[in-house]
């Protein structure tokens, strides 16, 4: 049995399995690693944070009772 979690992810509360929520914070890390040097890179970290919420909440929306490492890994794999 996986450990759920809520989070607050962009003004959305988020049911999500612990160890999808490590792989995201991997990922939006990664992100400020990668557009460190950008100018405007607040405004385009969080337009792709504000996308993965809506994606997150339409998995929600579609009855799924939680986030799981196989969604946010097919959701984060469709970011690039």
């Amino acid at each position: 049995m996986k450990k759920v979690i809520s989070i607050n992810f962009k003004g959305r509360v988020l049911p999500i399995e612990e160890a999808a929520f490590e792989q995201l914070q991997r990922y939006i890390e990664s992100l400020r690693r990668y557009f460190a040097n950008e100018e405007g890179r607040d405004e385009i970290i969080n337009d792709i944070e504000d996308r993965i919420a809506e994606l997150f909440g339409e998995e929600l929306k579609n009855g799924v009772a939680c986030i799981t490492e196989e969604i946010t890994e097919r959701i984060l794999a469709g970011m690039g």
